[in-house]
C-alpha cells in the first residue's frame, strides 16, 4: 500500500494513499461558480506528483445538481500550493472549544 504519492504505481494506489494520508485540494470553478475540476493529492506532494482529478458535469447549464462525474489521474502543480497558509505549529483553537 502506498503511503506517499512518490510510491504510487497505479490508480488504485493513488486512491488508497489519499484515503490514508492528509490531503490538499485545488478547485477550478466554471463561469457559474461551480466546481468543475477538483485536484487532490497528499499534503507532501511536490510538483508533478500524481494527483486525483475529479471532473463534475452538471444537469443544466446553470444548475447546481451534479449529473455525473469522473476521476482521472493528473499531475499536481506546485503553483497551487501558494494559496495555503496553514501552519502545523500554530494553535488555531487556543481555548480548546472546537471553534477556530
Amino acid at each position: 500500500m502506498a503511503t506517499d504519492n512518490d510510491d504510487v504505481r497505479s490508480r488504485t494506489e493513488l486512491i488508497t494513499s489519499l484515503q490514508n494520508e492528509q490531503t490538499k485540494q485545488h478547485i477550478v470553478f466554471d463561469a457559474q461558480g461551480r466546481a468543475q475540476f477538483l485536484f487532490e493529492a497528499v499534503v507532501t506532494a511536490p510538483d508533478g506528483s500524481p494527483c486525483l482529478c475529479t471532473e463534475y458535469v452538471y444537469l443544466t447549464p446553470t444548475g447546481m445538481t451534479v449529473r455525473t462525474r469522473q476521476e482521472r489521474v493528473y499531475k499536481w502543480k506546485s503553483a497551487w500550493d501558494t494559496d495555503f497558509v496553514f501552519d502545523p505549529a500554530a494553535n488555531y483553537d487556543p481555548d480548546g472549544d472546537g471553534n477556530i
